[in-house]
């Protein structure tokens, strides 16, 4: 067997496993500049990759190139996809902002020899194998299987659109083809190519019959003599109208120098060679010696249940030398074993009298068999002649159910007259019956290639296998339930006991491009052979810093457990702790540093050799953060702590080595030295920087087929009213190093953005993302940011600031050369494609942001933005407005119901006032009013109403006590008018005056039992319009007696009058009985 590698060494490395997608769906993070004093920021966003099954982030092992050198305005992140079912989606974050966009697929395969249309075959590989790598004359056919590696078997979909294969065979100029079509869940097919018998020379002398010998391998026999070369090729083409691939077709004949077809438009890829050979000619029967007088044969093959064995018993030559005994009359016992059943015999030859007796049993099956010679002449001497032909013997194979099994059959002679042979020198003849006749066995994995990531994460990386069976007539079967298998080294790879998976467990120490795994069948034998990569120890684990120190005068609270706020969205649980760390105190803060781990998966060439292959080249570190972090520790956890997978905080002064462990051994993969100096660094610059959207561009690393490259702009340009940005915020500090302000808590500070000038943009203040509101086209330093420190940790009321910076704005609304088109995602909703996969990154708390706080005067609430989306296009393309979704358009709908029905409440609330008011208010000119009983008159004139009358109803016990002023002392000839006022009871039971001072006659009135009294005054107003004038309740007092003041202030005097006494026995005894 022997495989055809097409495109084996650049091509791609997949494997199959659960962990990997989750590894391929992960988030990336944007890391710092590292330490110097040439410390620059780089624009902090985050990168996620879904729809992936293997998929990984990469770093340039050297310096990258100035064409992809980031900046505070950019960023580029290469990456490599080696598996994935449909296109993948990469999505940038930054903040509330985020942009998508799907992975082209001439980026993922860029050169594929398997293209089906309107199907992604991203490092699908077509595989070949040679069933028989020495064919014979005698059966002139040449056989190769073919079969996709890296296709998940489970898709189905995808077997009807499978393209033809043509195997090519060339024989010096000759060549003969032959094509099949690529199907079935395995996506295999079988090509059989019939050759010229003049490609295999001139015939070999001929041999005698002997024993069947095998090749050590077991799957065909030695090739003797001169043997021919033949070379194997193979193209990839559509089938035909009809689904067809043709049939085969033969080139030139011999003699001809030039083919008789014209070339192929599809490239040529080879699979390997064949020998051709004359075996020798060879008879079907094979002898077996039963003494040194007779002989029998029998058919050289392997037999079939049921079928029919006649063994033919002979004299063989030289039988009568003196030394022999007479075999004249001698007598045959044959014992067949269980499985093989005697059927009868008879004589071959009418010079001998031949009886028997069958006795057939559980066991076995017995014939005692009595040869005499029937001539009365004694029998000839035998020398030089050849064997003669006694009896026949009958045999049938019974039925089993294993593939295989070894039958036996007895022999045993008794001469007449001399004694029966030892029991060792006994003959035994053994059969092979098999219920097919396989030639060959071939194990296919699913991927030819494993990335043993379990060293990393401890989880089991498995390849599916199937084994199939190649009968002599061309059938394929599968045989995987019927095979046993070993692993040639098990300290590269393993295979499972049910051999239906090779697995790699993460206790592997090597790797190799040719890790093998036999599979055995009867007699069969074949290997698989798989390239393991293994990840390169010790891993390469980055700091942003390794010196952390106190920043000088950022105080932070105190908390149980400093976690970042992007790690707890309860805001309960968040208020709960600050009111906690006002009681613990507030202690300086330690700088932070980001954490990445890097390594670079490689493998041995070839047995034998120490020569290290690296995956995608020694140019290329792989990022494994994700992969790790639950392994990650920190060796004293009193300097430092871990506030997330990717930062690093200090604690106290002090050196801890980070390190990651084994998740089985508890050995150390990775290490370095973390320092928390007590030297303390201030905050020299707070860098700031409008970012309007994110513009993201894929294309081809360079110098790598494999390997993507993704570019991320900011626009700073706000072009549309209304349209929102944010800031990026980086620090500065006197140690030379930079750090994004998103690496820390917003706990630990406070941020605010204030405009300079509101006319042109107005700040949304919030806790994590402040927000730049576009109101009018301007440019220059119109923002201010000022960083402080958290408000629990303010020791006076004057903020403790520890940075400020202006920032440069522009806003110009419409099209903009210097920045592109984007797709823009309002702060409270989610990224393109609307699911949460997509939208969300791993960059500071959260996606999208929370509601904001009412804002303040001259600034102007967050909106969304229009509803045209923008899709990136290149610099200066025009902004493409698209129709609406229909979820906007239902939350439209939704918005006009909800609007409508605040405006029929409106207008019920307008219509209920405007009945009350025209019930409850007087018309012009009324001088009486009904139900008199209910009104306490006070005037120079009029009498108050016995007690009985003055008593409110019981119903209400907050009845009001009207009082009317007689419109004698009026400026002008009006009619009078009433107007409503209220006197409301104090807390105390007593009830307070108005603040006018009023002129009107002493009234007393006897007391009514109830806990308060309302006063309604109804003064004299000019006919022209209608006032309310409302009486307020009066502020309580010191002294138990009160003066009033009165509604008729026309009638007033200059000076204020007192109060009548019988008016403040009144009035006491209202409060005593309230």
């Amino acid at each position: 067997m022997a495989p055809g590698m097409s495109g084996r060494g650049g091509a791609a490395l997949l494997c199959l496993s659960a962990l990997l997608a989750h590894a391929s769906g992960r988030s990336h993070p944007a890391s710092p500049s590292p330490p110097g004093p040439q410390a620059s920021p780089v624009l902090p966003v985050s990168y996620r990759l879904s729809h992936t099954r293997l998929a990984f982030f990469l770093r340039e092992a050297r310096p990258p190139s100035p064409a992809v050198a980031n900046s505070s305005l950019q960023r580029s992140e290469p990456f490599v996809v080696f598996q994935t079912k449909e296109l993948p989606v990469l999505n940038v974050s930054l903040g509330p902002f985020s942009t998508s966009q799907v992975v082209a697929r001439e980026l993922l395969q860029p050169s594929s020899t398997l293209d089906i249309p309107e199907r992604l075959t991203v490092n699908w590989k077509v595989r070949a194998f040679i069933v028989r790598s020495h064919v014979p004359a005698s059966q002139p056919v040449v056989q190769v299987l073919f079969y996709v590696a890296g296709r998940d078997w489970d898709d189905f979909g995808v077997t009807e659109r499978l393209p033809c294969v043509r195997l090519h065979a060339f024989r010096d100029a000759r060549e003969v083809k032959s094509s099949c079509r690529l199907s079935g869940g395995l996506a295999t097919c079988l090509v059989r190519a019939e050759l010229p018998l003049a490609w295999f020379g001139p015939p070999a002398p001929a041999a005698p019959p002997t024993a069947r010998r095998k090749s050590p391998d077991g799957l065909e026999p030695e090739a003797t003599g001169e043997s021919q070369q033949a070379e194997l090729y193979y193209t990839l083409h559509a089938p035909d109208a009809s689904g067809g691939c043709g049939g085969s077709r033969r080139g030139a004949g011999p003699g001809v120098g030039a083919r008789a077809e014209s070339p192929t438009q599809h490239p040529l890829l080879r699979i390997g060679s064949i020998s051709l050979f004359r075996p020798p000619p060879r008879r079907t029967l094979q002898e077996h010696r039963l003494d040194s007088n007779l002989m029998i044969r029998l058919p050289d093959r392997p037999l079939k249940p049921g079928e029919v064995l006649s063994i033919l018993l002979y004299l063989a030559p030289n039988s009568s030398s003196p030394s022999s005994p007479s075999v004249e009359h001698f007598t045959l016992r044959v014992k067949a074993k269980k499985g093989v059943t005697l059927l009868g015999t008879k004589s071959r030859s009418g010079q001998w009298h031949v009886t028997s007796e069958l006795l057939t049993g559980a066991k076995h099956s017995t014939a005692t068999v009595d040869v005499a010679w029937a001539q009365s002449t004694p029998l000839p001497p035998r020398e030089g002649q050849g064997p003669l032909e006694i009896l026949q013997l009958d045999f049938e194979m019974e039925n089993f159910t294993s593939q295989s099994v070894k039958r036996r059959i007895m022999w045993h002679i008794d001469y007449r007259g001399h004694g029966a042979l030892p029991d060792l020198e006994r003959a035994v003849t053994e059969l092979t019956v098999i219920q097919r006749d396989v030639q060959a066995i071939l194990p296919l994995a699913m991927d030819t290639e494993i990335i043993n990531t379990a060293i990393l994460t401890g989880r089991t990386v498995a390849i599916p296998v199937k084994v199939i069976a190649i009968e002599v007539n061309g059938l394929v079967l599968d045989i995987s339930a019927l095979v046993e298998c070993e692993s040639d080294n098990e300290d590269i790879i393993k295979v499972s006991s049910s051999c239906d998976y090779v697995f790699v467990s993460g206790k592997e120490s090597r790797g190799s491009m040719n890790a093998r795994v036999t599979f055995r069948y009867d007699v069969l034998n074949a290997p698989l052979e798989m390239t393991v990569w293994v990840p390169k120890l010790p891993l390469h684990i980055e700091l942003s810093d390794a010196r952390l120190s106190q920043v000088k005068g950022w105080r932070v609270p105190i908390l149980p457990d400093r976690r970042s706020v992007r790690e707890s969205e309860d805001e309960d649980e968040e208020e709960e702790e600050r009111r906690q760390s006002a009681s613990r105190g507030c202690t300086l803060q330690y700088q932070h540093a980001t954490l990445q781990v890097f390594t670079q998966f490689h493998t041995t060439s070839s047995e034998g050799t120490d020569q290290v292959v690296t995956m995608l080249g020694p140019d290329w570190l792989v990022e494994v953060t994700d992969l790790v972090s639950d392994f990650m520790r920190v060796g004293d956890p009193r300097v430092a702590h871990m506030v997330d997978s990717s930062t690093l905080a200090g604690l106290e002064p002090g050196t801890t080595p980070f390190k990651v462990v084994s998740p089985l051994t508890e050995a150390v993969l990775g290490e370095t030295l973390l320092t928390v100096t007590e030297e303390k660094v201030s905050i020299t610059q707070l860098q700031a920087q409008v970012v309007a959207s994110l513009a993201l561009s894929l294309r081809p690393s360079p110098g790598s087929s494999h390997t993507i490259l993704a570019t991320t702009a900011a626009q700073q340009t706000l072009s549309f009213l209304k349209q929102e940005a944010l800031l990026s915020l980086w620090l500065s500090y006197s140690d030379g190093t930079t750090a994004p302000l998103s690496l820390y808590s917003p706990r630990d500070y406070g941020l605010l953005v204030s405009s300079l000038d509101e006319h042109v943009a107005t700040v949304t203040q919030d806790r994590a993302f402040p927000l730049v509101v576009a109101e009018a086209e301007g440019s220059g330093e119109l923002l201010r940011a000022e960083l402080t420190i958290a408000e629990s940790c303010q020791k006076t009321k004057r903020k403790s600031v520890l940075a400020t910076t202006p920032v440069g704005l522009r806003v110009h609304f419409g099209r903009d050369e210097e920045d592109p088109t984007y797709d823009y995602p309002g702060p409270s909703q989610p990224g393109p494609g609307g699911g949460e996969d997509e939208a969300r990154g791993a960059g500071p708390p959260g996606s999208a942001l929370p509601a904001p706080e009412a804002p303040g005067p001259g600034t102007a609430s967050p909106v969304v933005p229009p509803t045209e989306d923008f899709l990136p296009l290149p610099t200066g393309f025009l902004q493409v407005p698209r129709g609406l979704t229909d979820l906007e358009i239902g939350m439209y709908a939704l918005l006009g119901v909800f609007c409508l029905a605040i405006l029929v409440f409106l207008i019920n609330c307008i219509v209920f006032v405007l009945r009350y008011r025209h019930k409850r208010i007087p018309p012009e000119g009324q001088t009486s009013m009904d139900h008199s009983h209910h009104w306490v008159f006070l005037g120079n004139g009029q009498p108050l109403r016995v007690q009985g009358e003055l008593s409110p109803p019981a119903g209400n016990p907050l009845e009001t006590v009207p009082a009317f002023c007689h419109g004698d002392h009026h400026s002008s000839g009006s009619s009078q008018t009433s107007v409503q006022s209220q006197v409301h009871g104090r807390g105390d039971g007593s009830s307070g005056g108005s603040a006018r001072d009023q002129a009107e006659d002493p009234a007393s009135s006897p007391t009514s039992k109830r806990k308060r009294v309302k006063f309604t005054t109804f003064t004299t107003l000019p006919s022209e319009e209608l006032a309310y004038d409302s009486v307020p309740a009066g502020e309580e007092d010191e002294e138990e007696e009160e003066d009033l003041g009165w509604g008729c202030p026309d009638v007033a005097g200059p000076t204020r009058p007192t109060a009548p006494p019988d008016l403040h026995n009144y009035m006491r005894r209202i409060k005593e009985i309230a």
